[in-house]
């Protein structure tokens, strides 16, 4: 494990967005903290399609104490969304102490790592948060318009009760420090499509120290997109398949809750004190009622 290191995982499935990720990979190499090494893992590229990628980073990653770039690209042909295995295949490939992640069409800015670092350096905990601007845009062919700012698009929330009941924390929003977990614990369950990055936290969280000390500090931009582009549809679900979809999610994160247990340094930190054996998140949740 390389000390110190940050690892970026970024998802990128569609070679016609390169610009959008053009925007992404410069927000990170614009990022004060280093070291800094960028996963990006690309959905069933051909080799051309990669050297395609390639250049069209290399201005970005030629820049004086560029972050280091590593190219992951997932090959098996099922299943058709490989969104969670491309998450799994970036985690494999990380090297560095710290892991965060940003998709292709979303940005950080330049003090975002630097920031929640050191956070998580003052706090001891495996996981820390902060927050994101939500930003309705607009897509066009050679540029992207920002046209306004959305007000309170998610949940909120500032502590691990509020996360245990309700997700309100983008997948840029934090960061793991992989020194306080085992390997084995740093995976995306596969059977998710949506809410994949949820069912991550809520396993993570019920076993090891979070901190939200930074929840009201943004440092990056989720961009709801005008073109459809987005894995949930900003005008909300619409048709039956995607209902019948979210629902089954829905009933997955539920089991997640009824099933797995939370720490007794989780619950001796939230004043459960001696720790009860056998306690579940969602009886966690029970014995603090309306938080």
């Amino acid at each position: 494990m390389t000390r110190d290191q940050v690892d970026c995982i970024v998802r990128f499935h569609d070679i016609n967005r390169l610009r959008e990720l053009d925007r992404c990979i410069f927000s990170l190499v614009g990022q004060r903290y280093r070291p800094l090494n960028i996963i990006l893992a690309l959905q069933r590229f051909s080799a051309a399609e990669i050297a395609t990628v390639r250049e069209a980073l290399a201005p970005l990653l030629a820049m004086p104490d560029a972050p280091q770039l590593t190219i992951c690209n997932l090959e098996q042909a099922v299943p058709q969304d490989g969104r969670t295995l491309l998450l799994n295949m970036g985690l494999q490939a990380a090297t560095g102490r710290y892991v965060g992640f940003l998709d292709y069409d979303d940005v950080l800015y330049p003090e975002a790592y630097e920031t929640i670092v050191a956070r998580l350096r003052e706090t001891d905990a495996a996981v820390a948060f902060a927050t994101v601007r939500v930003v309705s845009a607009d897509i066009h062919k050679l540029f992207i318009r920002v046209v306004s700012e959305m007000k309170e698009p998610f949940q909120r929330g500032d502590h691990v009760i509020d996360l245990f009941r309700s997700n309100f924390c983008p997948i840029h929003s934090f960061l793991v420090d992989r020194n306080k977990m085992s390997r084995e614990e740093l995976f995306f369950d596969t059977a998710l499509t949506w809410e994949e990055d949820y069912d991550f936290l809520l396993r993570i969280c019920a076993r090891h120290r979070s901190d939200f000390g930074l929840i009201s500090t943004r440092i990056g931009d989720y961009y709801f997109k005008n073109d459809g582009s987005n894995s949930i549809p900003t005008d909300g679900i619409a048709n039956p398949a995607q209902q019948n979809a979210y629902e089954k999610v829905c009933a997955a994160i539920e089991t997640r809750r009824r099933t797995m247990l939370v720490s007794p340094g989780v619950q001796a930190e939230n004043g459960i004190v001696p720790p009860q054996p056998g306690m579940t998140i969602r009886s966690f949740l029970e014995r603090f009622g309306h938080h």
